[in-house]
């Protein structure tokens, strides 16, 4: 499974691993929260607007469509395998 991670979230891994930044984190709690930024900022303890702006890189690194239906779906997948390996210490 590493590499349909790799596939559907390598460029948000990369930009979070060159500049110590938390898309990744930010995604996955976008995703936990029902898709609304809103109660997101309240797990991640940031403003709104630093989710907004956390979301528009996301769109600029997978694509516009990173929230369409099908693409969620991959990604919330991914997501979940690669909170599942770091847990499992891969």
């Amino acid at each position: 499974m590493p590499g349909f991670v790799r596939r559907t979230l390598g460029p948000v891994l990369d930009y979070d691993a060159r500049r110590g930044t938390a898309l990744v984190a930010t995604m996955d709690a976008y995703f936990a929260r029902g898709m609304s930024p809103a109660r997101a900022k309240d797990v991640l303890h940031v403003h709104v607007n630093t989710v907004a702006q956390r979301l528009d890189r996301v769109a600029r690194l997978l694509g516009d469509d990173w929230q369409s239906p099908h693409r969620a779906l991959e990604i919330q997948l991914a997501l979940r395998l690669h909170r599942l390996a770091g847990a499992l210490g891969d």
